[in-house]
């Protein structure tokens, strides 16, 4: 019963610094954590009304899709830090330094490196695959794990683990595996509008084949001879590369169309990548969408309760000094 009392005695004898200083902080927490809120709230509805479509008839846009993750053709993606086969991986190794400061010995820790997957992998859902592009994605993946080591880069993840854990190295990695169901919103496009992204795909893909013979990349390219790539010879294998690439699906569009033959059709390649707005949010999830939309309600109810403390807090303060 007193409680209230010694706050209104408190706030009324505190000096204006602090005082303002109070209801200033108070009120700027309550307002982030509002915004915070309502952005959450708005999400989750945006998510429960977009209804989910299947692949094969997708209309061009933003689009809910729902599936199993899948590999592309071509070399595997694998985890940094564990090694294992996955479609998305994100790491970061941190290491405990010692230092003294003021005369006293502190530890902390700090991160050393640090990486997301760029990568390309593929959604199926019975009626097609989507090439999907993680950049920019906010990602919820299936698996998160943390441990601890003696190296810089494990080679694996460790099978058995003890309860007390040695070494200066700390480990965090997410994963979203090969065969998770997958939630994904984001922007939906095929074959007419992504033909120049998936050309550009190619030149990377050969240049990178290319870098992998480095004695022939200098070979070709090193017109000054000193053993490096500069910038303008690079420039100059980019644009081979592009060259080399239009001739080849050129061909390969001849090819499908040879008389006598009938006409080949490849089938449709469809895309889903971050909105070109960024203003609508782009979700690769392994949580379901009811789940996720749980989640951002919980969060965003939290946020608005907490701006509803910040500004009783507040109001009370601003009554007990009689402002109000």
């Amino acid at each position: 019963m007193d409680l209230i009392p010694g706050l209104l005695l408190a706030i009324s004898e505190a000096n204006a610094r602090e005082f303002w200083l109070f209801v200033g902080l108070t009120a700027v927490v309550g307002a982030v954590a509002f915004v915070l809120g309502w952005i959450q709230l708005a999400r989750a509805r945006l998510i429960e009304n977009i209804p989910t479509s299947r692949i094969r008839s997708a209309a061009q846009g933003y689009v809910e899709l729902q599936g199993h993750g899948r590999l592309m053709p071509g070399p595997e993606i694998v985890a940094p830090l564990s090694g294992d086969r996955c479609c998305w991986w994100e790491f970061r190794v941190q290491q405990k330094q010692r230092e003294y400061r003021q005369g006293r010995l502190r530890t902390e820790w700090k991160t050393i490196e640090q990486g997301t997957s760029d990568e390309l992998f593929l959604l199926a859902d019975g009626t097609g695959e989507c090439v999907i592009d993680p950049v920019g994605a906010q990602v919820v993946p299936s698996v998160t794990r943390k441990w601890r080591g003696s190296v810089r880069r494990p080679q694996s993840y460790p099978q058995q683990r003890s309860w007390l854990e040695l070494g200066d190295f700390s480990y965090r990695e997410r994963l979203i595996r090969y065969g998770d169901p997958i939630y994904a919103l984001g922007q939906f496009s095929s074959q007419a509008t992504v033909r120049h992204d998936q050309q550009m795909l190619d030149v990377s893909e050969l240049l990178a084949v290319w870098k992998r013979d480095r004695p022939g990349l200098l070979l070709r390219f090193d017109t000054d001879g000193d053993g490096q790539i500069s910038v303008r010879e690079w420039t100059a294998a980019r644009e081979a590369a592009l060259l080399q690439v239009q001739a080849e699906r050129a061909g390969l569009g001849r090819a499908a169309c040879t008389p006598g033959q009938g006409s080949v059709t490849a089938p449709d390649l469809h895309v889903l990548n971050r909105p070109a707005d960024r203003r609508r949010p782009y979700i690769l999830s392994t949580r379901s969408e009811h789940e996720l939309t749980r989640g951002l309600r919980w969060t965003g109810v939290a946020g608005v309760a907490v701006a509803s403390l910040c500004g009783a807090a507040a109001t009370f303060a601003l009554l007990a000094r009689g402002i109000l």
